[in-house]
């Protein structure tokens, strides 16, 4: 009983909540993870080429919608993190999945949450209300925590999909 508990910790742990108003109502996004795929270098004699890494979300869309493109978010950070370990990161679209177009997070354009590019204001005990100051590009983006530790062999995160119409 004791080990079944375990292997369920880490599902226990993701304490962040991410929320969206949409009209009125506060939408929770629920997180996701990505996939990884990983295709082999060339050999070419004794030289191994480096093997390429793609991080991608599986589905044209992203389920959820802002009503605008200035959206207001309610944030509460994980134990351990802070706003400013949260950042939007725009997807490469395709026909059937959005890709991450690097695969290490912080080596993608971002726009990272703070005074400069957002208001900020605290909700609740450790939440807060963060809404963007100028009108944010249309397209498909994730909400994700910069500084998170990759998930499995591959590396995959967790993420928060988001579309701006």
């Amino acid at each position: 009983m004791i080990l079944s508990f375990l292997a369920l910790c880490p599902f226990f742990c993701l304490a962040q909540k991410v929320s969206l108003y949409v009209g009125n109502n506060l939408v929770e996004i629920p997180a996701q993870q990505t996939q990884s795929e990983l295709k082999p270098g060339w050999k070419i004699v004794d030289i191994q080429m480096k093997p390429k890494k793609t991080c991608y979300l599986w589905g044209e869309h992203s389920k959820q919608i802002t009503d605008d493109q200035r959206p207001v978010f309610v944030i509460e950070p994980g134990e351990g993190e802070t706003l400013a370990d949260y950042a939007f990161i725009k997807l490469k679209k395709h026909k059937q999945y959005r890709q991450i177009k690097e695969d290490i997070l912080v080596n993608n354009p971002y726009i990272r949450i703070d005074l400069n590019s957002f208001n900020i204001k605290p909700e609740g005990d450790k939440g807060f209300v963060v809404q963007p100051k100028d009108a944010m590009e249309k397209g498909e983006f994730i909400l994700v925590n910069l500084l998170q530790k990759p998930i499995g062999k591959l590396g995959d995160y967790n993420v928060f999909p988001i579309q701006i119409p």
